[in-house]
């Protein structure tokens, strides 16, 4: 496992826990990179984040380490 842990999901209908995981990185700016591409394809004209979420999680000290909501 790598150390940063993606995940987006959208406030109607998120799945929860590891359901809204997108992907695992080295770095957390591969991580942001990955949550911008999920939230381009679902949700391009929410330029705001009105509607989605997303956070990255830090695998080593178990914190989260970005957040937006």
């Amino acid at each position: 496992m790598k150390r940063y842990l993606a995940f987006y999901g959208d406030y109607y209908y998120p799945d929860g826990g590891m359901d809204d995981f997108i992907g695992e990185h080295d770095t957390i700016k591969e991580a942001k990179e990955t949550i911008i591409k999920a939230h381009l394809l679902h949700r391009k004209e929410d330029v705001k984040w009105e509607w989605a979420w997303c956070q990255i999680w830090d695998t080593e000290t178990q914190k989260e380490v970005f957040k937006r909501n």
